[in-house]
């Protein structure tokens, strides 16, 4: 299944007109009466209210909102495309961006999505949505091409596109301003840059941020970084060592994006360290697929938190492992630089390893690596990429009521619609999406229930019974975990 994970930037907003403040989330025939004239991309005058106390203090405006969204990244804009096409005004999505840009720093040209581009922001919930990938491809000109084309999977550049244009024709999406704090005083008060908004109901949905291990953390720099962060530093790797650490999908593509560029600019070396024993494929399997179905979701939460634990260790390469496509890249660039191309870039692979030391080496930095209890290794590197992943952290803007907020593992504690555990009243509710895997299991950090998900949370929000679509529960029945032996150690591995 997926490895698309949905790494959403940390986000904000700014103040659009609504005339009817608190509006509540009722079915609406119209688009959003904020624009002014009723059409889905206006955008109208800013409305004012006088402000608080606190309000003043930082010189902001006010507006009152019945649900505003921190994020447009993929998570809040499926929502945000639902409410616009069920209600079409009442809810606000801030970010702090002005267009969408998904993992600018590692949009390698090559780099394709590994779930089917069905998975969009609302096909699984709304085929009929204008909002579809299709309807995408038909509004620009480009469907029969795209059929004609043949591709074996959608180009990420082009499913970035795709989100780019619904973040731009959206009426509840604005962005350009960063979220700098919320409080609560019987209602959430959003302050941005410019502005103080307040809400029944937030939605937090900006994603994880990069995973530096502890044996790295201080030396972060020009030389040694995050694989997010590698078209933005864009290093002079030509003639130099470098060692990527991290054997899943992004390790790969930055392997290959090493290996890919012209001749003269290639490394002198590239030593690729893994953790596991080898480099695994992804199980994109007809069976493995059904965790990724929204009845698994809700099983999955209902398991006990070892179970959970246990089956993530179990299946972790349903969601963590590298596509064929890359794996077959990779070992046709080790077969060219070895027999077509030798003594141009000297490339050694290290599965198995663990980085258990880095220190400092002059302009670069000297990596210890360990295998298991025995084999010790030294490696040298003029630059260090860290494929590490991503991990949940509570957003900054979300201190001032951190201590009230129930948590586990790094995880917001959410309920069954997708709402923060929190010690303050039942109808003032905080949803937080993709950031939920040991709740919600493997599709939470990734695209493949991400309209269903969003659906869960619309539902909740209208208060009404979520939506009962037919859907088959699968062919799998239910797995009794209870039964499995806990194991001695984490059979496929999940470390870097």
């Amino acid at each position: 299944m997926s490895a698309d994970l949905i790494t959403e930037r940390e986000s904000a907003g700014v103040t659009p007109d609504t005339t009817n403040a608190r509006t509540s989330c009722r079915k609406s025939g119209g688009v959003d009466d904020a624009c002014g004239e009723g059409k889905p991309n206006c955008h109208g005058p800013h409305s004012l209210r006088t402000a608080s106390v606190w309000e003043r203090s930082v010189g902001a405006r006010q507006l009152d909102l019945s649900c505003i969204g921190i994020g447009a990244g993929p998570s809040n804009l499926s929502l945000a495309c639902q409410i616009h096409e069920q209600i079409g005004h009442g809810a606000l999505f801030l970010d702090r961006q002005v267009d969408f840009r998904w993992h600018p720093g590692s949009a390698f040209d090559s780099s394709e999505l590994q779930v089917s581009h069905i998975k969009d922001l609302v096909t699984l919930v709304n085929p009929r949505s204008g909002y579809t990938f299709i309807n995408y491809l038909h509004e620009n000109g480009r469907l029969y091409h795209f059929l004609n084309a043949q591709f074996d999977a959608v180009l990420r550049a082009e499913f970035e596109q795709y989100l780019n244009w619904a973040f731009r024709r959206n009426p509840l999406v604005r962005g350009g301003e960063t979220v700098r704090e919320i409080r609560y005083d019987g209602e959430f008060r959003v302050r941005t840059d410019d502005a103080v908004l307040s809400a029944r109901d937030l939605v937090v949905g900006i994603g994880k941020q990069a995973r530096i291990p502890p044996q790295f953390q201080g030396w972060i720099g020009r030389n040694l970084f995050h694989s997010s962060d590698l078209l933005h530093i864009h290093p002079e790797v030509r003639h130099k060592h470098v060692c990527v650490v991290g054997g899943g999908q992004s390790g790969a593509e930055v392997l290959l994006h090493l290996v890919g560029g012209p001749r003269e600019r290639r490394p002198a070396s590239i030593t690729w360290v893994s953790q596991r024993e080898n480099y695994l494929p992804l199980d994109n399997s007809p069976f493995t697929n059904e965790l990724f179905m929204p009845c698994f979701s809700d099983r999955f939460a209902a398991m006990s938190e070892p179970q959970r634990k246990l089956f993530l260790r179990r299946f972790v390469l349903a969601s963590d492992g590298i596509s064929d496509r890359t794996l077959r890249a990779v070992y046709q660039a080790l077969y060219r630089h070895e027999f077509l191309e030798p003594d141009l870039c000297d490339i050694a692979l290290r599965p198995g390893c663990n980085v258990s030391r880095c220190i400092n080496a002059g302009a670069g930095h000297n990596l210890t690596l360990q295998r298991g209890l025995g084999d010790v290794e030294e490696v040298t590197a003029d630059i260090v990429i860290l494929a590490t992943g991503y991990e949940n952290a509570v957003p900054s803007f979300l201190e001032p009521m951190a201590d009230r907020l129930k948590q586990i593992d790094n995880e917001l504690v959410i309920d069954e619609d997708f709402s923060v555990c929190w010690d303050g009243p039942r109808d003032r509710r905080i949803f937080v999406q993709n950031a939920n895997p040991g709740q919600r299991g493997l599709a939470d950090p990734n695209l493949s229930l991400l309209a269903w998900r969003a659906r869960r949370i619309l539902d909740s929000l209208l208060q009404r019974a979520p939506c009962a679509n037919p859907v088959h529960s699968g062919f799998i029945s239910r797995t009794s975990v209870e039964s499995w032996p806990d194991p001695l150690a984490e059979e496929m591995g999940s470390g870097i």
